[in-house]
């Protein structure tokens, strides 16, 4: 019975370990590496123009609400950095560990952050099309 149980738990540690560690983004260099992408060679369309521009004011956009978040709430910010940004992958108990909370909690915190993060995110896109 205890045998079953223990199993029980080491399977599914194992996939919350494995759900962790690929968080399904992309990863990047450093976080100045993810705002200064710039697609080379020469636009054939008005359309890929277009596409272009909108990426640069996305990229333009998170960048402010990075340093926006930073100011808000530094721990929210480490937390994004740290998880999405960073070179090599943590899960959200290492994070944890490296905070001193539990998983659980970096994942809600995580989630808030990310949640204030875009909306930041678009009340600065708004600007720039109000703008324009």
């Amino acid at each position: 019975m205890i045998d079953k149980e223990l199993k029980k738990l080491n399977r599914h540690e194992k996939y919350l370990k494995e759900k962790d560690s690929s968080h399904g983004v992309l990863r990047y260099g450093t976080e100045e590496e993810l705002y200064s992408m710039n697609p080379s060679g020469i636009m054939d369309t008005e359309k890929e123009e277009q596409e272009f521009q909108y990426k640069m004011l996305m990229y333009k956009a998170m960048n402010m609400a990075m340093h926006d978040l930073h100011k808000l709430n530094p721990y929210w910010y480490q937390l994004v950095k740290e998880f999405y940004l960073c070179t090599r992958q943590i899960t959200l108990a290492q994070l944890g560990e490296m905070h001193g909370k539990s998983r659980q909690a970096v994942s809600k915190s995580l989630k808030r952050a990310m949640s204030v993060l875009r909306q930041i995110a678009e009340e600065y896109l708004e600007k720039f099309f109000r703008v324009r």
